[in-house]
C-alpha cells in the first residue's frame, strides 16, 4: 500500500468539497483508493486554526481520515539538513512549509499539494500536484 502525505491545501479542498461537491481533492482519492493517507502535526495546526479549535466536530471528522505521524528526531534531522542547504542557496521557504516537507521526507512518502512551487526547492523531495 501506497502512502501519501497531504497538505493543508489539500485538507481545505477536500473539506469545502464534501460541502460543495467533488472536486480536484475528490478526484485524487479516486485514483488512489488504496493509499494509506497521512498528514504530519503541522497541517493537523494549520487546518484546526480554521476551526479555532482541533476538537471541532467538522476539523475531528476530518482529521479521522488520516493518520498523523509523530514529530519525531527523523523530521528533525530532515529540517536541519534542507534548512541548512536552503540557506545556503538563498532559497528558504515558510518555515511551516519546511516542516510538511521535511516529515514527508523522514517518512519516505510523496508529498500531495496544489502548491507545487513552494515545495520545489526541497531537494529529494517527490511532489505529487493535484
Amino acid at each position: 500500500m501506497s502512502s501519501f502525505l497531504f497538505d493543508t491545501c489539500f485538507l481545505i479542498d477536500l473539506e469545502r468539497e464534501i460541502r460543495t461537491g467533488s472536486g480536484r481533492a475528490h478526484d485524487f482519492l479516486r485514483k488512489e483508493p488504496f493509499a494509506c493517507p497521512c498528514l504530519s502535526w503541522t497541517v493537523v495546526g494549520e487546518f484546526a486554526e480554521g476551526f479555532g479549535d482541533i476538537k471541532h466536530p467538522a476539523c475531528a471528522a476530518m482529521l479521522e481520515k488520516f493518520e498523523i505521524l509523530p514529530l519525531d528526531e527523523a523530521t528533525a534531522h530532515q529540517y536541519a539538513a534542507t534548512s541548512s542547504v536552503l540557506r545556503k542557496k538563498k532559497q528558504l521557504i515558510g518555515v511551516n512549509e519546511h516542516w510538511i516537507a521535511a516529515a514527508a521526507l523522514a517518512h519516505s512518502m510523496p508529498l500531495v499539494t496544489r502548491n507545487s512551487s513552494h515545495f520545489a526547492k526541497i531537494p529529494g523531495l517527490k511532489v505529487i500536484a493535484y
